[in-house]
């Protein structure tokens, strides 16, 4: 009788920890050039407010062997229990390069639908940075429109990051799969079910999902991709939660 009710009590206190742990909803990284070697970085993430896990500070790997630690500026709570974070870091580069900068932040939130066992898996984002002065001063396109959106179940979904690059840059869009630890693909993420396409539109940014087949959260990520002279000079990835209801509204 003691073994059970301590194996219970073991179990309850792994659920516990693990609900305490899964918050990350969505997010993605962008950067501003400052100088040369100089760049001023944004993580964006908005996690689930119902948990108690919470982030005062986020790790960045900014992709040359060094890490840093980085305090939230801002905190927004917003409806249907998403809460925005804002954090931000300057840091200096050793010299040109292709740099891969990433946030990882253990956990996705709970009951993503087409993330096997979301509330274990690694929430990860990245962006690609190029320094290389041959292409000039280079800052990643603003995102106006929120990572997260809603769907209505049988009815066609559009979603538009309304992506503008403030260097006049040419931008192109593809999706990509959502990641985990080290920005590693999740294993066996699928996309979301869909009854005839799901697709990002290369030109637009128009993220068409035709039509949502059942109710419930999924995420899914795309590649903004920044071109200069036919040259591609930088990536931002984005990963997005779409919220799928039944409703008798048409839009």
């Amino acid at each position: 009788m003691a073994r059970r009710l301590t194996s219970a009590l073991i179990l309850l206190f792994f659920i516990l920890s693990t609900a305490h742990a899964t918050h990350n909803r969505a997010g993605e990284i962008t950067y501003r050039q400052i100088s040369d070697l100089t760049f001023e970085v944004t993580i964006t993430t908005f996690t689930y407010t119902l948990s108690k896990a919470d982030r005062p500070s986020l790790d960045i790997e900014w992709g040359d062997n060094s890490i840093t630690n980085v305090a939230r500026i801002s905190e927004t709570f917003l409806p249907n229990n998403y809460k925005k974070n804002v954090y931000v870091s300057q840091h200096t580069y050793p010299g040109p390069g292709i740099y891969k900068i990433i946030m990882q932040d253990p956990n996705r939130n709970y009951g993503v639908v087409n993330i096997p066992n979301s509330v274990n898996v690694v929430f990860s984002i990245s962006t690609i940075l190029i320094v290389n002065s041959s292409i000039g001063t280079n800052s990643t396109p603003v995102l106006l429109n929120p990572p997260y959106d809603k769907a209505a179940l049988g009815q066609v979904f559009i979603h538009n990051p309304a992506a503008y690059d403030p260097d006049g840059d040419s931008l192109s869009y593809k999706l990509t799969v959502c990641t985990r630890e080290d920005a590693k693909p999740i294993q066996n993420y699928t996309l979301p079910p869909a009854s005839r396409e799901f697709y990002v539109d290369s030109i637009t940014g128009d993220l068409v999902w035709d039509t949502p087949t059942a109710t419930g959260i999924y995420n899914v990520a795309m590649d903004i991709e920044e071109w200069r002279d036919g040259i591609k000079i930088g990536v931002v990835v984005r990963d997005m939660q779409i919220e799928v209801y039944e409703t008798d509204n048409h839009p």
